[in-house]
């Protein structure tokens, strides 16, 4: 006899009591902050946290300044926005984020936080300020 039909029928049992099972344990739970409504309406505050944007002031540390190629390489943190993780690199800095002045001022060493966004295609700092003390 040919049982695979039967087993079939089984793994469909199966599933399908499981599904109503599981339907039966959320219901009990629909009055609880949170359940049954979409992730993004669970989460409110979560959601925001998790919105990225150049608006993002971002902890780094300079590590070279170029003040002929308006460049500063920077040890950075992730940069959400662009999908970045941290690391260091060097980045263009947007005409008038510096005076000839202020870059040359710069030193490695310097804590900072940037604001950054892609233009023509390479991460460039578009705000520089002195990173807050530490406590």
């Amino acid at each position: 006899m040919n049982r695979f039909p039967a087993f079939l029928a089984a793994i469909a049992l199966t599933l399908i009591a499981a599904a109503s099972l599981a339907r039966a344990q959320h219901q009990g739970h629909e009055g609880h902050e949170g359940h049954g409504q979409p992730a993004a309406a669970a989460a409110p505050a979560a959601s925001a946290d998790a919105t990225a944007s150049s608006q993002d002031w971002i902890a780094a540390e300079v590590r070279r300044v170029d003040a002929a190629q308006q460049k500063l390489t920077l040890k950075h943190g992730e940069i959400r926005h662009l999908d970045m993780p941290g690391m260091t690199m060097p980045f263009k800095l947007a005409p008038g984020v510096l005076s000839a002045a202020q870059l040359t001022a710069m030193k490695a060493g310097d804590k900072v936080e940037v604001r950054i966004e892609s233009r023509d295609g390479a991460p460039t700092i578009i705000e520089l300020r002195p990173a807050p003390a530490p406590n």
